[in-house]
């Protein structure tokens, strides 16, 4: 149970730092944006002066204003009235006869003088018995006045009121009709008490014979209402400027923008670039998983988590100055050079879109200055791809970088010219777009050491560094065991060649074989390449040669862990055996103890078996470079042959299982390896033993001849000389010493081991 939980724990332990990797690379990219994003908050009140100038952060509806203004149009709407009623004219000279009923009953209690003399108490229990209460003077002028004169009053005063509702008194517009009635009895000479007394009889009774349609009307207004737009303040526009008085439609404006102190977080901006990110994240990494799985480690995961961020905060801080110097390619350029052509162009594409989130305030977040730069991320990922693949040198990032300023500067000169009239406006933009190139190109320089010391990557500056003869490792196997560095320098050749021609790198695998035996430098007496003349195989047990022997992948992964060596290197060396079977000391071991007391699985590499092109192409250089040495009087046809047969040996082995190499390829790989081995062991012309006679002394100063031997000179120095050292060229087969020629190639499967080892 408790190996199971390990086992479990074990298996669960890689997808847990995935996850952790995420989870911490998407919250810092998300705090970065939003710190790039997020607008400065103000302390400001309503009706006191703004301290600064303050710019919409986004587009905003002005909700006070257009309220305001849509009230305004809703009231300005004309009601609609429904028909006349025609039982309004009796209902209200109705009323109006029992009111002036009323007030003639008043005249029989007392006398004006008494009316005007009368207390509060007094005149409110009169009141309390009137439709329509009355003033003192109104009382007393009531009083005082004779019978025909209120009788004229009244009926003038129905008289006025019957023809204004003849022709139609709308309802709203009651105040204006009993002001003109009230008028009009002023004019006919009643007395100001008498008068006012009748239009307050007037306005208790007085009703609209035309009231307005509420449905229909209210209709109308929202249709006002409706028809006043919104009005907005877009990004980048002034809300408040200095020294203005801070009106409520604008601090209702900067609060909803979140703009105030006292207000909470905006919300939607952080839900919103939360969204961005998670989709942006989502799909590169579901492009990881589906085509780069195999590169799917910790290490990596790590280092492109890093350049985002990195490239993030370098855009963060540069948007402070203009969003058009934003390094976008730098992600692009680092994550070739570090991680793969494949993997850059996807992240050149997400780093440019999370970017262009940092784009300038005045322009607009989805607007031209975001679009101008993804636009210069998707057209500089082909650039720079295009100058690395052509070229790779010290000045490469450098020209990448000049390019893609030149591509910059197109763009954004493209899309000005579209959006903007102002060419001067546009070039500056331009101006800094193309500067942001050669800064992606700077920064590049100074940022991939860094990376290569930190993950210890096998990008090409670093291989180039590694194939440097002065590396400690390379300069022990010149000195230490110059026949395995000599061989090691041949199987260079022909792994560089296979790997190039079936579209590998080319590069790593010359630097894999460099290294690939450096184990044998713990032992170096051992492989039949450094031995002179004494053999410790033939005085020791087969078991404990294979053992040794066998133990060189493993010692050098070790002697280049210890070193620092890139892990794809190291695996070549791991790999470049797979688990093939030593045969020679296997078969020296049955003889010795019999078949059925000798297991062959004590005598295999320990693997794996090459899982790449490279460890593929360095396994077949290696077995076909320590056969061919053994060639007799090796012709293009003999090589030919053998480089075939080894191949198809191996690949019958099952060596080649899990690469990913293909028929198609091998036959590259044949002719590659044909190609390299026949340049190697060209027909050479025999140099013959001719006696020169000695160099003759010459009178005075003239110069010796050619001939003549030199005065310093040994008398005894010999006749003759070699001219070998006239044509350096590589040993031929024929030449190697006697002891390797003489050892006996297995005639089933020759492999490198078996030559070297005995």
């Amino acid at each position: 149970m408790k190996r199971k939980k390990n086992t479990r724990a074990a298996r669960l332990a890689p997808v847990l730092q995935v996850v952790m990797i995420a989870a911490v690379t998407y919250i810092l990219l998300t705090a970065m944006i939003l710190i790039g994003t997020t607008p400065e908050q103000h302390d400001i009140q309503v009706g006191s002066p703004a301290a600064i100038d303050i710019l919409a952060s986004k587009d905003v509806n002005d909700v006070v204003s257009t309220e305001e203004h849509r009230e305004a149009a809703a009231a300005a709407v004309e009601p609609t009235y429904k028909s006349v009623d025609s039982t309004v004219v009796a209902s209200v000279t109705g009323d109006m006869e029992v009111c002036f009923s009323q007030l003639v009953s008043l005249r029989d209690g007392m006398s004006s003088a008494q009316a005007l003399a009368m207390d509060d108490m007094q005149l409110d229990a009169i009141n309390e018995q009137l439709i329509v209460p009355v003033t003192r003077e109104q009382y007393a002028a009531l009083l005082d006045a004779d019978e025909d004169s209120l009788r004229a009053l009244f009926t003038d005063s129905i008289s006025v009121v019957r023809d204004e509702l003849n022709s139609t008194l709308p309802e709203g517009q009651e105040s204006s009709a009993i002001n003109r009635i009230s008028r009009n009895l002023a004019g006919r000479g009643y007395g100001e008490p008498l008068a006012s007394l009748a239009t307050a009889v007037v306005r208790n009774c007085i009703r609209p014979n035309m009231l307005i349609d509420e449905e229909i009307t209210e209709a109308h207004r929202q249709q006002a209402r409706n028809e006043v737009e919104m009005e907005t303040c877009v990004k980048g526009e002034v809300i408040v400027r200095r020294g203005e008085i801070v009106t409520q439609a604008q601090y209702a404006m900067l609060s909803s923008l979140g703009l105030l102190k006292e207000d909470a977080l905006d919300t939607h901006l952080i839900l919103g670039i939360a969204l961005v990110l998670l989709l942006v994240l989502g799909a590169l990494g579901l492009y990881l998983w589906r085509y780069e799985r195999n590169k799917l480690n910790t290490k990596m995961l790590m280092l492109l988590a890093l350049i985002t961020l990195i490239v993030t905060a370098l855009s963060l801080l540069l948007s402070r100055w203009n969003a058009y110097m934003m390094p976008i390619s730098l992600g692009m350029m680092l994550v070739y050079l570090l991680a793969g052509r494949r993997m850059a162009l996807l992240f050149n594409v997400c780093l440019a879109i999370i970017v262009s989130l940092f784009t300038d305030a005045s322009s607009g977040l989805f607007s031209v200055t975001m679009f101008s730069v993804v636009l210069m991320g998707l057209v500089s990922g082909p650039i720079v791809t295009t100058v690395y693949t052509m070229r790779m040198q010290r000045t490469t990032t450098l020209l990448a970088g000049v390019l893609v300023g030149i591509s910059n500067f197109l763009c954004t000169m493209a899309v000005g010219l579209i959006n903007s009239t102002e060419l001067s406006d546009v070039f500056i933009n331009a101006v800094w777009a193309m500067s942001g190139g050669v800064i992606s190109a700077i920064f590049c320089i100074g940022i991939q050491p860094l990376m290569e010391l930190i993950f210890n990557l096998a990008t090409n500056s670093k291989l180039i560094e590694l194939s440097n003869p002065n590396q400690p490792l390379l300069r022990r196997l010149l000195l230490e065991a110059p026949g395995t560095y000599h061989h090691s320098i041949i199987v260079a050749n022909l792994a560089e060649a296979a790997a190039t021609a079936v579209g590998g790198n080319g590069l790593l695998a010359r630097v894999g074989a460099y290294y690939h035996d450096v184990g044998k430098l713990k032992r170096p007496v051992y492989f039949k390449e450094n031995q002179l003349g004494d053999n410790p195989h033939d005085r020791t047990d087969p078991r404990v040669s294979a053992a040794i022997v066998t133990a060189h992948p493993r010692d050098g992964a070790a002697m280049a862990q210890k070193a620092r060596i890139p892990e794809p290197v190291i695996d070549i060396i791991r790999q470049h055996h797979g688990d093939s079977v030593p045969l020679w000391f296997y078969d020296k071991a049955v003889k010795q103890y019999g078949a059925e007391n000798v297991d062959i699985n004590a005598f295999r590499y320990e693997g794996p078996r090459p899982c790449t092109k490279e460890a593929a192409c360095v396994m077949l250089a290696d077995t076909i470079e320590a056969a061919a040495r053994s060639i007799p009087d090796p012709t293009p046809e003999k090589i030919d042959a053998l480089i075939r047969k080894l191949v198809h040996n191996t690949l019958n082995g099952g060596q080649l299982d899990e690469s990913p190499l293909t028929f198609a390829d091998l036959e590259k790989i044949c002719s590659a390896f044909s190609t390299v081995l026949t340049g190697v062991f060209h027909e050479r012309i025999e140099y013959p033993d001719v006696s020169l006679p000695p160099r003759s002394e010459l009178a005075g100063n003239q110069e010796p001849t050619p001939n003549a031997p030199a005065e310093t000179e040994s008398p005894q120095a010999p006749a003759q000389e070699s001219t070998k050292q006239a044509e350096p060229e590589e040993p031929k087969a024929h030449a190697a010493p006697a002891a390797e020629a003489a050892a006996p190639v297995p005639q089933t499967e020759p492999k490198e081991a078996d030559a070297d080892a005995h």
